[in-house]
């Protein structure tokens, strides 16, 4: 076990992880090429050797100290989430280096059995921090930056990562985005809605097959049902197909919109959504007639053509199909 730090050395991690913060503040803000983007990664994995091998080692009088560290790290990724283009191969990148942590964290625990803590790589609270920087997000952000984080927290559900707290955290994120009656918010929050749903759709809607839920106090709030969605007559919190539903209508409707660039990213996100149940093997009520009317028109289509084949591309898809 290490030994308890003297007030000095406390005094020092302080200043490192003031000047860690400083530097990295300015090296994001400066970020224009993908030279900058590896050496970005470079230097995230470069904090993590300190803030999670401290984190595996601690003693519970210095866990403020170590969270501290942790805090800082899990900022370091986020906000680098934050500037990385939604459809960069650099999220992709940022996502792998997440999950190396976890690992890293491991197998410094398999060579230190007894210098290590019982803790593990899920209470060094990145769900938590995540949740943070997007409640953030929604009151200041921009739409670039929560495309961005949402493409980076959808990627890290969809490989595992704090798979709970993050559906809830995309749970929280679907209410404020698709149950509220402030339209305004609505077709603001839209464009990170459908990064979202792309890209962890199928735990979306396995996890509202599944009725899943939170038995814990501080994440009820995450949990509660958004204005129309209480209007539907949804009385069950937590995910279920009766939201997963109301989510899809919401996104039908949205796809008629006056507004031509509202419409097609709202018919974008109904599309990721109407063949999930089929993917999975799983009926869900729509997905059948919606399919079948779908495959009619390019049936017609493709006699009126000629061709030897024709894709959704080439026929004028009508999202009411699903009624």
């Amino acid at each position: 076990m290490l030994a308890s730090r003297t007030p000095s050395q406390v005094d020092h991690d302080a200043r490192f992880r003031q000047e860690a913060q400083d530097g990295f503040d300015v090296d994001i803000s400066n970020i224009s090429s993908e030279e900058d983007m590896l050496d970005q990664l470079t230097s995230i994995q470069s904090f993590s050797f300190r803030f999670i091998k401290d984190a595996s080692r601690k003693l519970p009088a210095e866990s403020e100290i170590v969270q501290q560290g942790l805090h800082l790290l899990w900022y370091m990724f986020l906000e680098t989430a934050k500037v990385y283009e939604h459809d960069s191969a650099f999220q992709e990148k940022l996502v792998s280096l997440l999950l190396w942590t976890k690992e890293f964290d491991s197998l410094h625990r398999s060579l230190h059995p007894t210098e290590t803590g019982a803790a593990s790589w899920e209470s060094y609270r990145f769900a938590d921090s995540l949740q943070e920087s997007w409640e953030q997000l929604l009151k200041t952000g921009t739409s670039s930056h929560q495309c961005n984080l949402a493409a980076f927290s959808a990627k890290a559900l969809a490989v595992g990562i704090c798979r709970e707290s993050i559906g809830l955290t995309v749970l929280w994120y679907l209410r404020e985005a698709l149950e509220t009656d402030d339209e305004t918010k609505v077709i603001r929050l839209l464009p990170a809605t459908v990064v979202w749903i792309e890209q962890c759709r199928h735990h979306l809607l396995t996890f509202s097959a599944m009725n899943q839920s939170s038995e814990e106090q501080s994440k009820a709030h995450l949990l509660a049902l958004g204005a129309l969605a209480q209007r539907a007559d949804i009385d069950q919190h937590g995910f279920s197909i009766q939201r997963w539903l109301f989510w899809r209508r919401r996104l039908q409707e949205l796809s008629h919109n006056a507004d031509i660039a509202v419409a097609k990213t709202a018919k974008k996100g109904f599309m990721s959504m109407i063949f999930c149940g089929r993917d999975l093997d799983y009926n869900v009520p729509g997905e059948a007639k919606f399919t079948e009317k779908l495959e009619a028109a390019m049936g017609e289509a493709l006699a009126k053509s000629g061709k030897e084949s024709v894709s959704g591309d080439d026929i004028d898809i009508n999202v009411d199909w699903v009624d």
